[in-house]
């Protein structure tokens, strides 16, 4: 209300006049006589019910890309012979940075160093088991044939011991050759986890896109000092875009997932998007009382950028009507009304025509012309020029 009425006090201020002398007598009409003035048809627009929203565009996904490791941003990937920068598109994959991979090359060659030699050791001492397997099974051989002779009475007791003494020996060798054989893989092990971990590290010195996207944010540059965490880069998928907004419980009844509404974004006035809503929140935002709803906007061709501002149109509950509008020329303060308006409307036929001061009452504002709920009719004419020194039925001669 408070900004209709400063639009009123604007738009008024030229015709505040000493309504209470206006003059209630009857006039001569003559060319002499007459104010010539000029007048505008009143005719209908649509008033559209739908309430609008504001809301910035937002990318669908959007990713901080951070550094794994520490050390200095050695290289940034280079488009059309320069570095990165924002607003530049990258494939999934593409390596934006890298920090000085030098650093990490020491550690690698050593693991894997380690690794080679681990297995190595382990082929080794399963060559080893092999050997004493397969003495111990000679043994074993041995041993079964002293005994068979040795119950027969074919063999010494001396040799007989002999036999089975190199048995138990030939068996504790096989099974320290187990432990050993056990013990290598072990350390190829760690040796291969400790080979993996310094890969990744190493790897990890660069930074990869995880997706198609277009750099939103850049933060580094050749040279910069980077610790692990350090966000470098905020990437966007900008193929589909979101816009959120919030809206009171009695609208947000009458919304339903799925459903398309009309967006209009500030950069782009004379064009339409369309947007699904995709979320509506299940509980209202305890400060502010209203239910956060998104809509996702298709942008394959990437005209919309974040940030960019724009309104979502909401449908109300009632149909799109038709009223008359007058235009804001024509709009004086009415007398018996500080915060209403009055007209000079033109009466008496085109012979006698006449300046009758009408009080109307005002809807919503359109463009240059505001809707009138109450006091005006399609068709009727109204002074919209030279009405500085008129009164209420004063002669006049259009001059449109």
């Amino acid at each position: 209300m408070k900004s209709r009425k400063q639009f009123l006090a604007g738009i008024l201020v030229s015709g505040l006049l000493i309504l209470g002398g206006c003059g209630g007598g009857k006039h001569e009409v003559n060319a002499a006589t007459s104010t010539p003035v000029q007048t505008a048809a009143i005719e209908q627009v649509t008033v559209d019910t739908s309430t609008q929203y504001s809301a910035s565009v937002e990318p669908d996904t959007s990713v901080d890309m951070a550094f794994k490791v520490d050390g200095y941003v050695d290289s940034l990937l280079k488009v059309g012979g320069r570095n990165l920068q924002e607003g530049d598109h990258v494939a999934k994959g593409a390596v934006l940075a890298r920090v000085r991979q030098s650093d990490y090359r020491a550690g690698l060659d050593a693991a894997q160093a380690q690794a080679m030699t681990a297995d190595e050791g382990l082929k080794v001492a399963t060559w080893q088991l092999s050997q004493v397997e397969a003495i111990h099974k000679k043994a074993r051989l041995d041993a079964e044939r002293a005994t068979a002779l040795y119950q027969e009475k074919a063999l010494t007791k001396p040799d007989y011991d002999a036999a089975t003494a190199q048995l138990d020996s030939t068996r504790a060798q096989v099974e320290a050759a187990r432990k050993n054989v056990e013990a290598q893989r072990s350390m190829l092990s760690s040796a291969r986890a400790q080979e993996r971990s310094s890969t990744i590290t190493f790897e990890d010195t660069a930074l990869v896109a995880p997706m198609g996207a277009v750099i939103l944010e850049k933060r580094v540059e050749p040279g910069t000092l980077v610790a692990r965490g350090t966000a470098a880069f905020r990437v966007g998928d900008l193929s589909t875009v979101r816009m959120a907004f919030g809206v009171p419980d009695t609208v947000v009844s009458g919304l339903k997932l799925g459903a398309m509404l009309a967006v209009q974004v500030d950069a782009f006035p004379d064009s339409s998007f369309q947007g699904r809503i995709r979320e509506i929140a299940a509980a209202a935002d305890t400060s502010t009382r209203l239910y956060r709803v998104e809509v996702a906007i298709p942008n394959k061709a990437q005209h919309l950028k974040a940030g960019m501002m724009g309104k979502v149109s909401v449908p109300g509950s009632q149909p799109a009507v038709l009223l008359p509008a007058v235009p804001a020329s024509a709009l004086l303060r009415s007398a018996s009304d500080p915060n209403g308006a009055a007209v000079f409307v033109v009466e008496g036929g085109s012979k006698e025509p006449l300046a009758r001061l009408r009080t109307i009452r005002l809807g919503q504002f359109i463009g240059s012309r505001t809707t009138v709920l109450a006091g005006l009719k399609e068709g009727e004419r109204v002074v919209t020029g030279g009405r500085q020194n008129l009164v209420d039925r004063a002669p006049i001669r259009v001059v449109d």
